[in-house]
């Protein structure tokens, strides 16, 4: 089974993300023109002038792996990416290209005490960042 989410650098080159996110939000934001806004009128009337929608994803990895967090992290390091996604909108899978925002992981390094083998590992809490469409 395919993943629920794919990426790349060009459209020819979408490849599954190897862990899948356990939270994805779904957001579709309107863009308005730059005259936009209140009027100085006795209702105070409000003029959208909506110019464009755009979606943003906000991905989320509860404990994943030091390894499995570099390896997602290195699909979302080009400025734009491709990303294959199901769209609440469309009710089906469709790709667009995005940028991230902040990426975030909180860490904790503890030491395994293990008498056979006394090695350090690092527990991720969990990453997260937001994709926005170009």
């Amino acid at each position: 089974m395919a993943s629920s989410l794919q990426v790349g650098a060009t459209l020819g080159d979408l490849r599954d993300v190897p862990v899948e996110p356990d939270g994805v939000g779904w957001t579709l934001n309107d863009i308005s023109a730059p005259d936009a806004g209140r009027v100085q009128d006795a209702n105070c009337t409000m003029y959208k002038r909506r110019v464009g929608r755009k979606r943003k994803l906000s991905l989320s990895w509860a404990n994943p792996t030091l390894a499995q967090a570099s390896a997602i992290l290195g699909m979302f390091s080009p400025e734009y990416v491709y990303v294959r996604f199901l769209d609440v909108e469309e009710g089906q899978m469709i790709t667009r290209r995005f940028y991230s925002g902040d990426k975030a992981s909180p860490f904790k390094q503890i030491s395994l005490h293990n008498p056979a083998n006394a090695a350090q590992r690092t527990v991720m809490s969990s990453l997260s960042f937001d994709l926005i469409e170009q």
